[in-house]
């Protein structure tokens, strides 16, 4: 029979097997020459020289938590130094094919003339506009401006813009270290306002700010009052819910939305997160109605988030948002309706390249999620034997796991650690060559 004490520390145990088991395994999803060669020097003093994995239980001394605290440290120093590192002056920049010398102005012919465009494509800009668009007062409340900024590699959106309503393309933000140029386009003055009134009935998020820059008052007293007008329309939820159609939802994806492939299986999920709801409800009615697919909507600390899971249904709307116009994420959608059981490690590759610098070197490469796969299989086998009150072997899996995180939070920190250094590489290959665009 147990004594009281032998009891307690039987509890106790389980406790404790039971709560590693519930850790989640998921990833941790011009210059002077004296500066490029402090950056260079930091960058080299900070990679680790690649070692063969370490695998299995006898590894457990090999491996231990300081040497992965020691990589960590040494990738925070890595993404420090990036931080310093500028990209090359951006000279050009390439749409459709062509190349286009910066800054691309305006043209005085484009201003005057009429605008002609399609209801589809004034909904899709419509869309594109609500979720990375922004209306603001020029100097002197003389008028209103429309402004949108893409990284310098998504300059395709920006053209079909300024090909549809005029305006200007310019470098709006050099690049340094992760973050990529970001190129501008800018309209203002009375083709601002004629783009305005075209895009006010079709917006959702940005109507009441389009109707705005559109009615721009003459006096100064009540351009004062429209600016702090618009200020406060930024602050609050100013969406007009209103009926909404697939050119529009293809638009505010390619701003705002996200297409995820957990785990690199045969799965997806579609994401969109915005500040205020009612956008969301509108797409949610849209994907109901339309292609009677279910969604979730959900609230987070940080903001409202409208969520479609299961392969069939992400399908569905893909293919939808791909017959409406779908630009900037095209070739993640046909990527993702490429996908299969079979594929599923191939395009998870494909859109790992495909996406931003957001999550860089966090991202688990195919190694890396096969370990976290291992990893969770582990757990619940353990989670079984508690369920069995097998405590012995539970113990002995428990050990394995220990050992299985430390080798796979190590493998990442070293994985993260090449994928920066090669990143600086090739930032100093593109100033060492001469880049000025693509």
């Amino acid at each position: 029979m147990h004594s009281a004490g032998s009891l307690l520390a039987s509890r106790v145990r389980q406790w404790q097997i039971a709560r590693v088991c519930l850790k989640s395994c998921a990833p941790h999803q011009g210059w002077s020459g004296s500066a490029k060669a402090l950056a260079h020097g930091i960058l080299r003093a900070a990679a680790i020289e690649p070692r063969p994995p370490v695998t299995g239980v006898d590894s457990f001394n090999a491996i231990d938590a300081g040497k992965v605290t020691e990589v960590r440290h040494k990738n925070q120093q890595l993404r420090a130094s990036l931080k310093t590192l500028p990209w090359p002056k951006l000279r050009r920049f390439q749409a459709h094919g062509r190349v286009y010398d910066l800054p691309l102005r305006a043209s005085s012919e484009r201003s005057a003339a009429p605008i002609v465009a399609t209801e589809c494509r004034l909904r899709f800009l419509a869309g594109f506009f609500d979720g990375d668009g922004s209306v603001g007062c020029a100097s002197g409340l003389s008028g209103c401006y429309l402004r949108v900024a893409q990284s310098f590699d998504q300059a395709a959106i920006l053209m079909l813009l300024r090909d549809t309503f005029g305006g200007s393309i310019r470098l709006h933000r050099q690049g340094v270290g992760l973050q990529k140029p970001v190129l501008g386009w800018s309209l203002c003055g009375q083709s601002a306002r004629r783009a305005a009134l075209l895009l006010a009935p079709r917006s959702i998020t940005k109507q009441k700010q389009l109707v705005l820059a559109a009615q721009w008052p003459d006096t100064k007293s009540e351009r004062e009052s429209s600016k702090a007008e618009l200020r406060d329309l930024k602050n609050y939820e100013s969406a007009v819910a209103g009926p909404c159609s697939w050119e529009y939802c293809a638009g505010f994806f390619d701003a705002e939305g996200y297409i995820r492939q957990a785990h690199a299986g045969a799965s997806l999920t579609l994401q969109i997160d915005q500040k205020h709801p009612q956008v969301l409800m509108c797409l949610r009615k849209l994907f109901c109605e339309t292609s009677g697919v279910s969604t979730t909507l959900t609230v987070t600390e940080d903001c409202n988030r409208l969520r479609v899971y299961g392969l069939p249904g992400c399908k569905r709307i893909l293919q939808q948002m791909l017959h409406a116009g779908l630009l900037c994420k095209a070739k993640q959608a046909e990527l993702a309706l490429s996908l299969t059981p079979g594929s599923a490690a191939q395009v998870s590759t494909q859109l790992e390249h495909l996406t931003g610098n957001q999550a860089f070197g966090k991202r688990l490469d195919l190694a890396g999620q096969g370990r976290a796969t291992r990893i969770r299989s582990l757990a619940q086998q353990i989670r079984r034997m508690m369920k069995r009150d097998r405590l012995p072997e539970a113990e002995v899996m428990l050990r394995n796991l220990d050992v299985l995180r430390l080798e796979h939070d190590l493998l990442k920190a070293l994985h993260e650690n090449e994928e920066l250094v090669r990143y600086g590489s090739y930032i100093r290959h593109l100033h060492n060559t001469g880049w000025e665009g693509p």
